[in-house]
């Protein structure tokens, strides 16, 4: 769930990327949830080609999320609820990742990591830490701040002002688990802030819809927070989530459905390429409460909901696999892994996912774009589990 690489050595450290922290003067909403400033790290392009020099891949760090008093408790203290305890310098990963065997033309970009700190998905706005009655919100904030949105906003503004983000020509908006949620309601907003740039996402682990728990025998229930359908109207009202316009507009009373990307991507305008394991260990073990003690030896009747529930996922990426739709890429292996996409596996046909999404964002072998394992459940014998 957790992208960030920390490094053991000194000497690796000598090469890892440092923290910035934003300015709380000149950027006071970008609040994490103790109301500690957020930040980001920044390696800058290494080019040639030129055009790298204008080119950008911002990841959003993942790491669950909270809802309520006890989770939301539970990250005091750590990095997941403030930057007191950032790491001081870390090294990059997945499409930020400045290895340049396994991310040859996306390592010499500019490559941003946005810690995260809010536990909204990166859709919170939230700006006050109300602990008792707030009209706006019902019960207050929990005593925290939810602005993952506006920290991703302010991490923007100091990028554009200080390192030349004002001047992309590309810019790819990514992120795993909370932060793959995160690329969703924040993309075609992201667009709109840099008109002149090609801005697509590549959300990794991040497609998600309502949960529909698993309840046969020896089920467990959420260890995150419920994804049920009738919870998300008060996660919505709790972060003062940010979600897609057009998305919005459409579902109206029912916006708070905009949060999950089975929802807002018929409404997504900026191309995407989707990076999503046909059955989501984390999604379906913390989720949809299938008891981790069964892994790797599930019973018929978890083998029958983990079917059904490959069977939701290939109809929601249905679309985004349509041959006609260019603006999609799809990598979707049958696996039962969350956020584990690395250069060695899974492969579909032999390739990885950097591999697919190069060809996809370059106009390259189109054979690579959209790759989807047909051979049943938990089948592809290159997955990592």
């Amino acid at each position: 769930m957790y992208t960030l690489l920390l490094l053991g050595s000194a000497a690796a450290a000598a090469a890892a990327t440092p923290l910035t922290l934003l300015d709380a003067r000149s950027y006071p909403l970008a609040r994490c949830m103790d109301g500690s400033p957020g930040g980001f790290y920044l390696e800058t392009a290494r080019g040639p080609p030129a055009a790298a020099a204008t080119s950008w891949v911002i990841e959003l760090e993942g790491g669950g999320e909270c809802a309520s008093q006890r989770l939301c408790d539970a990250r005091r203290g750590t990095p997941l609820a403030s930057s007191l305890h950032f790491p001081a310098s870390a090294t990059l990963g997945n499409l930020a990742s400045g290895n340049p065997e396994h991310n040859p033309r996306l390592a010499r970009w500019n490559r941003v990591h946005v810690p995260y700190c809010s536990q909204d998905l990166w859709m919170g706005t939230r700006t006050t830490n109300a602990s008792g009655q707030d009209p706006a919100v019902g019960n207050g904030t929990l005593g925290y701040y939810f602005a993952g949105h506006r920290i991703l906003e302010a991490v923007l503004a100091e990028l554009a002002a200080a390192h030349g983000l004002g001047d992309a020509t590309n810019i790819v908006l990514t992120g795993e688990s909370a932060g793959g949620i995160g690329v969703w309601p924040n993309l075609d907003w992201l667009a709109q802030q840099f008109p002149a740039a090609r801005v697509v996402g590549a959300p990794i682990a991040g497609f998600y819809f309502f949960a529909y728990p698993y309840q046969g025998p020896g089920h467990t229930d959420s260890g995150l927070a419920d994804f049920r359908a009738p919870a998300w109207p008060q996660h919505a009202k709790l972060w003062g989530s940010f979600v897609d316009e057009d998305c919005r507009r459409a579902l109206g009373d029912r916006a708070y459905a905009c949060s999950l990307a089975n929802y807002s991507f018929p409404f997504v305008t900026s191309d995407a390429f989707v990076v999503e394991s046909q059955t989501d260990k984390v999604v379906i073990e913390y989720h949809d409460w299938v008891p981790e003690s069964q892994d790797p030896h599930f019973s018929q009747e978890v083998r029958a909901y983990l079917t059904a529930w490959q069977a939701n996922m290939t109809r929601a990426l249905a679309p985004a696999m349509d041959g006609g739709n260019k603006k999609n890429g799809v990598f979707n292996p049958a696996c039962f892994i969350h956020t584990g996409f690395d250069a060695d596996g899974p492969l579909i046909g032999n390739a990885s996912y950097y591999a697919a999404f190069d060809a996809w964002f370059h106009g390259e072998k189109p054979e690579l774009w959209k790759l989807q394992d047909d051979c049943g459940i938990l089948c592809n014998p290159t997955c990592p589990h």
